[in-house]
This record gives structure tokens, sequence and C-alpha cells, in this order.
């Protein structure tokens, strides 16, 4: 290669790095911008779903609470069929709400269970927030809880779907509950972000998706967290990780990975052929079976039962 030749290409690997390093920094601007303020879904979408329990035929009220910074939250507390103290609390999915979960979980976990529902800070009828994948969030479970408490209402489950998941993962080993359900749930906050790069054929989603969780960390002045940092205190409450096998959001074998450093009492549920958010969907009655199954263990108890309280107290 002679002298012009090396010019050349000295150039175009000039060139080439100072295009890798732009894409790469707006990347990371506009995908931290998506994860802390993302579109999110309306109320009435989709239209045909039942817009409150009512709808449903359930006897519900509705409620506001407060989270300990300030954000206050919307929703509903579903009575349960049977005479019971015990509650789950059902969180919902990124960029949703509350609805799509009232028709399908509520009317079979309310056989047993008093059923809270509610819309996440920055979500739905809840008051305007940065969206921090489970890290605040945290707050909002934990307002959940006491409010459950102030009605003399326990033991207590938390259950979620995706980033509800996650999220009751993150909150559980600072709360005195009895049992985690996650569905969905991711290990590390980049994989889902970076399966969404690879679906929408974005180049470099590694760096990437770690360019997004540190912006977005930047953009809600707070340190994001994985599940994955404090799934081994959830114990000794009760954890079932629910892994739909077919999910190109949050690959399977997150669950695999949340189940493997979790400590006793553990249980992983796998559901072939599921997508993401699906896994109740396709298991269908086995899927409502496996569920209670488990709720009953930790659920279903005397009054004397004491609930873990090792992290109650402490700061999220």
């Amino acid at each position: 290669m002679g002298r012009l030749g090396r010019v050349l290409a000295a150039v175009g690997a000039a060139i080439g790095s100072v295009l890798a390093l732009s894409y790469l920094g707006y990347v990371g601007v506009v995908g931290s911008r998506r994860v802390v303020a993302p579109a999110l879904h309306d109320l009435n979408e989709p239209s045909d779903l039942p817009a409150t329990p009512a709808a449903l035929g359930l006897p519900f009220e509705s409620v506001r609470f407060t989270t300990d910074d300030g954000v206050t939250l919307d929703g509903w507390l579903v009575e349960a069929e049977r005479d019971t103290k015990a509650a789950v609390i059902l969180l919902h999915g990124f960029s949703w709400h509350r609805l799509p979960w009232l028709a399908f979980f509520v009317p079979w976990l309310r056989r047993r269970y008093h059923v809270l529902q509610f819309d996440f800070r920055g979500h739905g009828a809840s008051d305007p927030a940065a969206t921090t994948l489970g890290t605040a969030e945290r707050r909002d479970v934990a307002a959940a809880v006491r409010l459950l408490q102030g009605r003399g209402l326990g033991p207590i489950a938390l259950y979620g779907i995706s980033m509800g998941g996650a999220t009751a993962i993150l909150a559980a080993p600072d709360l005195p509950v009895a049992a985690v359900v996650a569905d969905a749930a991711y290990a590390d906050i980049r994989n889902p972000i970076g399966n969404r790069m690879r679906d929408q054929r974005l180049p470099f989603p590694g760096i990437g998706s770690w360019l997004v969780m540190a912006g977005a960390s930047l953009r809600a002045r707070t340190r994001l967290v994985s599940p994955i940092d404090r799934v081994a205190s959830v114990a000794p409450r009760g954890l079932l990780l629910i892994a739909p096998r077919d999910d190109r959001l949050v690959n399977w074998e997150q669950s695999v990975a949340l189940y493997e450093a979790a400590g006793e009492p553990k249980e992983l549920y796998v559901v072939d052929g599921a997508q993401h958010g699906e896994a109740r969907m396709v298991g269908g009655e086995a899927y409502e079976r496996r569920v209670m199954g488990f709720l009953a263990r930790y659920l279903d108890v005397s009054e004397a039962h004491v609930v873990p309280q090792s992290g109650a107290g402490s700061r999220l």
C-alpha cells in the first residue's frame, strides 16, 4: 500500500470512529430519555378492556396513596371472595397501566385474596415522575404495603409482570411481605434494552444498552439497580420465578439467572411457547393453579404467622 493508500485508510478509520462514537452518543441520549420518560399507553388502550373492576362485577374501593418521596399513586382494592386478611399487590409492566392485568389476573386471584392494583409513578392515573425500571418504583410498592397494613390486611404477596416483577424483587428485601411472584422479570436491566435494540436492528446493542442505562441513571439522578443484585435478599420470603420460554424482550434465561442467585425457598416455572407477558394466556389453568398453589403456601396461614421483618423500616 502506497502513502496515499495509507492516508486514505487512516482518514477512513478516523471517520468511522467519529461516526461510531456519534451513534453511541445518540443511542445513550435518546435511549435514556425513552426509559425515564417513555411513550405511555393511554388508559383507554386497548379500548375493549374493562375500565374498572365494576365492569367485571367485582366489589372494589378506589384508593389514592402517597409514597415517602411525595408521589401520589392511583389504584383500587378489590375485595376477596372469601373471608380473609391475605392480600396480593399486582404490579404492571413498563409504559403500561393496571387495566390489562385487571381483566386477566384479578378475577382468579380474588377467589382467595384481596387484590391491590395501582399505576406506577409516571404511569396511568398516578403522578408524573421519572421511570427507573424498578429503582424508584420500590417506593411505590412500599407505599402500597403500608396502605394494606393500615387496613389490617396481611400476610401480603407481591406479584409482578415484566417491570412489575423486577420491581417486586427489588422491593421485597426491605418490606414485610411473605412472598414474591415475578413473571418475565429481567435479571439485568440491560437485557431488555439490548434486545429492543436487536429487534430494531441497531448495531452495538451490548455497549448501547450500557450507555442507555448510564444515561437513564443520570437523568433520574439515581443509580439504576438490577434485580440480580438484590434477589438473594428476597429469602426467607417465598419466590416464584415464571419464565416465558419464547420471550424475545427478556430472555427466559434471565429468570434462570435470578433463580440460581436466589436463596431458598424458591421455584422456577418455565412456560413453553409463551412470549413476553403471555405466560398466563399460554399456560391457562395450569398457570393459575401453579401461582395459586404457591401463594397458598405463604398466605393461607393463621393470623399468628410472623411475616419476615428484617428489612422493615430500612431506606430504599
